[in-house]
């Protein structure tokens, strides 16, 4: 195999995985990893049934020590951690419900210490269930960045106090930084792996612990509140953790990749479907580029115009398969299975090229 050779992947949505193998999204699925585990073993062997001729899934896959899953999207914990409520169902990712802070609470808000939370505990007696049973674990949990956190706790209020209240913002996303500190270096102190959680293609990348956080709300600020507000716990956190990397699934990233570009040591970037690769790849010349084709498109696209669109997206993006991948996430069950399979044979076929 050519060590340039393309990456890519393909993730779906729970409502997939329930109509296709009867799995249940409730809480059991995240609160008991025997199982999860059991779960994910029925999962990729089945990926390897529908999609293996593609390299996708695996015939005979052998037990993994997951905490969290890297087969859906499913970004809630720290949510949670922070006071919110959460609600599971069997066929959706979990969904957090904003805490709607308010002026006084959001301004008193104080994070959790992880070490005396009762919810992280529950995560610490999978983590030691985890290390008995295997010897080691496997984080997926889907790591945040700071907005996407302060917005469900203070809901769209975030963005106005950006401007009428510079100090309640700020308290408070350094609040969220405060746990995201925490956490992720507990994660990293026991778990190989950190960021499948947040996309399954860092599983495959030879870059070990790397820390990729979900910055999905920074689509909805300027360059300059990101650079105001936001830069400095993205330029904190890759002093933290290295490799490190940053997924923006917002479909213009090219409005503020000039503030990622000023994170030092940025090594991994996921680009959102509908964004300018060629300026992204401008400012980013250095970083790893997973780029998101988008699984409504996906739906209806014709076999020509697929295949234009994904070489298009590859040639903007350099053409170097050392340095790019692509992905679909979110695939449900209005995408057929025949353009899933041709997403994958055309992603093939940039790779092998």
């Amino acid at each position: 195999m050519k060590e340039n050779k393309m990456k890519f992947d393909v993730t779906f949505h729970p409502s997939w995985w329930n109509e296709k193998l009867g799995i249940s999204f409730s809480e059991e699925f995240f609160d008991n990893p025997r199982y999860r585990i059991e779960s994910d073993l029925r999962m990729r062997k089945f990926f390897f049934e529908k999609f293996g001729k593609w390299g996708i899934g695996e015939e005979t896959p052998s037990p993994r020590p997951l905490l969290g899953s890297d087969l859906i999207a499913s970004g809630y914990l720290f949510s949670q951690l922070l006071g919110c409520e959460v609600r599971f169902g069997e066929n959706i990712p979990p969904e957090v419900l904003s805490a709607g802070l308010t002026d006084d609470e959001a301004a008193g808000f104080i994070a959790p210490n992880i070490k005396e939370s009762p919810l992280w505990q529950k995560v610490e007696e999978q983590i030691s269930w985890l290390l008995k049973e295997y010897g080691q674990v496997h984080s997926a949990l889907n790591l945040q960045g700071v907005l996407n956190l302060a917005l469900d706790l203070r809901g769209e209020s975030i963005f106005i106090d950006m401007y009428q209240d510079k100090n309640l913002a700020e308290r408070l996303l350094n609040q969220c930084f405060e746990l995201l500190a925490s956490s992720g270096k507990r994660l990293s102190d026991v778990s190989y792996s950190l960021s499948g959680g947040v996309t399954a293609i860092t599983n495959s990348l030879d870059m070990t612990g790397l820390y990729v956080h979900s910055n999905c709300s920074v689509e909805m600020v300027s360059l300059e509140n990101y650079r105001d507000f936001l830069q400095e716990y993205d330029i904190r956190l890759s002093g933290m953790f290295q490799p490190y990397g940053i997924h923006h699934c917002g479909q213009s990233m090219e409005h503020v990749v000039g503030g990622y570009a000023a994170v030092p040591e940025l090594s991994f970037a996921e680009v959102g479907a509908g964004s300018d690769i060629e300026t992204v790849r401008k400012f980013l010349p250095d970083c790893w580029l997973n780029l998101r084709y988008s699984p409504v498109r996906l739906a209806k696209v014709e076999a020509k115009e697929l295949k234009e669109e994904l070489r298009d997206m590859y040639r903007q993006a350099g053409g170097k398969g050392s340095e790019t991948s692509i992905s679909c996430v979110g695939i449900d069950s209005s995408v057929p299975d025949r353009q899933v399979d041709l997403f994958l044979e055309i992603a093939k076929e940039l790779g092998d090229s």
